[in-house]
């Protein structure tokens, strides 16, 4: 499996505004959200509020969630779209935290 995240993979602002979501699991900084697709492809996208952080927080959050999906594509569910919704931001975020924290929300690719 390539460990890419190609622009495919990637949801943007139009994939997702104005979708009806299945809200799947929270956590204490996200929410996810899950819908299937007909591409074939898992797909991703971040939503950050302006209130969480200024633009170097919320794009480092950002770069972080791309990370893991990069890292982690066998979590996630074929033919899905995952979004993720950051409520708020950690005060130090690592990959390693970020990541801990979505695994144990994650569907998973059996469940859906």
């Amino acid at each position: 499996m390539k460990q890419t995240l190609t622009r495919n993979e990637r949801l943007k602002k139009g994939d997702f505004r104005g979708i009806k979501w299945t809200k799947y699991g929270e956590t204490t900084h996200f929410i996810v959200r899950v819908k299937e697709n007909r591409l074939s492809l898992k797909r991703i996208g971040t939503s950050i509020g302006k209130k969480t952080g200024n633009a170097v927080r919320r794009n480092r959050m950002r770069r972080l969630i791309k990370e893991f999906f990069r890292l982690h594509k066998p979590l996630f569910g074929e033919n899905t779209d995952t979004l993720i919704v950051v409520k708020s931001i950690p005060d130090k975020p690592t990959l390693h935290s970020v990541g801990e924290e979505l695994k144990s929300v994650l569907p998973g690719p059996e469940t859906l």
